[in-house]
Order: C-alpha cells, then sequence, then structure tokens
C-alpha cells in the first residue's frame, strides 16, 4: 500500500533528484524545432540485425503522406539510458544471475551515454542517479536489497520521466521483471499513453514466472493468463520502436542483454521536417518501409508515431 501512497509524489519529487550540475549543461544536439527524429532497427527472418542499407532504401510515411528524410545515418549515439530493476521478492535466486546478465551488457555501454538506475518491488526507488561511470551502475545493482512485490508499470511510468531530463536526444529504458504487475499505481492503459507522449525506446527482459497458467479458458476461445501479460508487455514495448524478451530459463538472460546492447549499437537514425505543420496535440502515426523488406524477408522496427505538441 505504501508504494499506491508514494509513487504520486515521486513523480513530482523526482525531478529534483537530478544532479543540478548536469541540468546546468547544454546539450550537444540541436534540432529544427519541427524535426522529428525515428531509431529504426531492421532485422532478417532469422532475427539478425541487418547494416549497411543507404537512405534511398527508406521510405517514411506520417499519417500515409510521405515525408522527405532530410538527415540519415548508421551510429551508436550518445543516449540517456535507464536501467530498471525487478527486486520483488520472487528475485531473490534470479539476481546473481541477473547482475552477471547487466554487466555484459554495461560492457557494451557507450562511454558518452548517462545511466541512471531505478529499482522497483512495491516502490520505486532511484538508486543512481545520472552518472557516465559504469562501475556506479555495477555497485547500485549489486547492492540491491530484494523484498516486496511488483510494481512495474510505475517503474516505467518514472523512469521515462527521469529519461526526459536527461541530456542526451537518444532515450532509452531496459528493464528487467520476473512477474506480472501487481502493486502499481499507474495502470497499464496509463502507461501506454504515457509511452506514446515519450521520446524513449523501451526494451523489456520479462523472464515470467514458472506457475503463471498456459491454459486457455472456455475451450480454448480466450487468451491464457500468462498470453495476456505477454501482450500487454509487448504493447509497452512496440509503440516505442523497443523490444521485448521473453527468455525462458535463467541461462538465456546473457544473449538478451546482449541482443539489446547490439540493437542499441546499430540503428538506423531518420530525421524528418513533417509537412504538417498544425500543432493540434493529436496523435500522428509514423510508418517506415523499406524497398527491399518483403525480397529479403526484412522486418522493420520502430516508434509508432507522436503527438504534434506545441513544445515537441
Amino acid at each position: 500500500m505504501a508504494g499506491r501512497i508514494l509513487l504520486p509524489l515521486l513523480s513530482v519529487f523526482l525531478p529534483l533528484l537530478v544532479d543540478s550540475s548536469l541540468l546546468a549543461q547544454t546539450p550537444r544536439f540541436r534540432t529544427e524545432v519541427d524535426q522529428v527524429v525515428v531509431y529504426v532497427s531492421v532485422y532478417d527472418e532469422d532475427g539478425h540485425l541487418v547494416s549497411g542499407l543507404g537512405k534511398e532504401e527508406f521510405t517514411l510515411f506520417e499519417d500515409r503522406i510521405e515525408q522527405e528524410i532530410t538527415s540519415f545515418a548508421q551510429m551508436d549515439v550518445p543516449s540517456t539510458m535507464g536501467i530498471v530493476v525487478d527486486s520483488s521478492g520472487s528475485m531473490r535466486n534470479k539476481m546473481p544471475k541477473v547482475e552477471e546478465a547487466m554487466n555484459l551488457f554495461l560492457e557494451q555501454n557507450n562511454p558518452e551515454n548517462e545511466l541512471f538506475l531505478i529499482r522497483f518491488d512495491d516502490d520505486v526507488e532511484l538508486e543512481e542517479d545520472f552518472t557516465q561511470e559504469v562501475e556506479d551502475i555495477r555497485d547500485a545493482i549489486g547492492n540491491i536489497v530484494v523484498r516486496g512485490g511488483t510494481a512495474l508499470y510505475d517503474s516505467i511510468y518514472l523512469s521515462i520521466e527521469k529519461a526526459g531530463q536527461g541530456n542526451e536526444p537518444r532515450r532509452i529504458v531496459v528493464v528487467f521483471t520476473d512477474g506480472e504487475d501487481k502493486d502499481s499505481y499507474y495502470t497499464h492503459e496509463e502507461l501506454l499513453e504515457k509511452v506514446r507522449e515519450a521520446e524513449a525506446q523501451i526494451y523489456i527482459v520479462a523472464f515470467l514466472d514458472s506457475e503463471l497458467s498456459d491454459k486457455k479458458g472456455f475451450f480454448g476461445v480466450f487468451k491464457s493468463e500468462k498470453s495476456k501479460i505477454e501482450e500487454q508487455i509487448n504493447a509497452i514495448a512496440d509503440v516505442t520502436g523497443g523490444r521485448a524478451f521473453f527468455p525462458k530459463q535463467v541461462s538465456e538472460l546473457n544473449p538478451v542483454f546482449e541482443a539489446i546492447a547490439h540493437d542499441l549499437k546499430n540503428q538506423y537514425r531518420l530525421a524528418y521536417v513533417s509537412s504538417n505543420r498544425e500543432k493540434n496535440d493529436e496523435w500522428r502515426r509514423i510508418d517506415v518501409q523499406l524497398e527491399s523488406a518483403k525480397k529479403r524477408k526484412l522486418k522493420v522496427r520502430a516508434k509508432r508515431g507522436y503527438y504534434a505538441r506545441e513544445d515537441s
């Protein structure tokens, strides 16, 4: 119950936790006011990332109207990255393997990234504020104490707010959880609305409890409990252009986190100035298409859209 009382206050006071020296810094990347930036990952039919594609192979649409791609690159740009770790009681036996996998992930970190660490049980806490020192994050992960329930939605909601205070133009949130949400103040619908508004890619590694039912109700017509949770988690990551992973064994965590790190290092950065200059607070759908996608059996992953806010 404490989590439900504290979380609205956390969303107010989290900004106060930011190092004032970081806020005083001038961002190193500036874009036109109306420029929309889309980070794109391309995969082959085996799930391997595809690199080396040229600008001419991409076509980008906003609300079905083709847009001119004004900037194109494939590079590991500096990012504001939040690491979000489930510290609920069920994590007790998994934490050593999670720590190992996280360390492998951090070994591939861009040294120019600014990082922060949030942990959650039935409350959400900022364990390490913005830092470029990977060792600070490693030490904080190593000191996590497991206890309590699972406020997954709250942790993602507040990590997005925290990432929004960062200095880097690309914002990423990487979440690890081993269970369904049970203790959040925010609902799944409220979180999805927050995710749509935020400029952050979300990657979720969900090592779901083996006790969750796989059985479909009413003669197989309705989805199983496990399928419903996977669908909810997928929806959160998918709208941002991120990914959700559902490893079945703890031993699969290392390759999953390595895959996320590899993905982030090999994204394409596309930018355009919308042909629709009206700021009407409406949702605008983005579709990125690849000329050779069907022939080469390629899949394109990018954020689904954005809200045309006055300050966007």
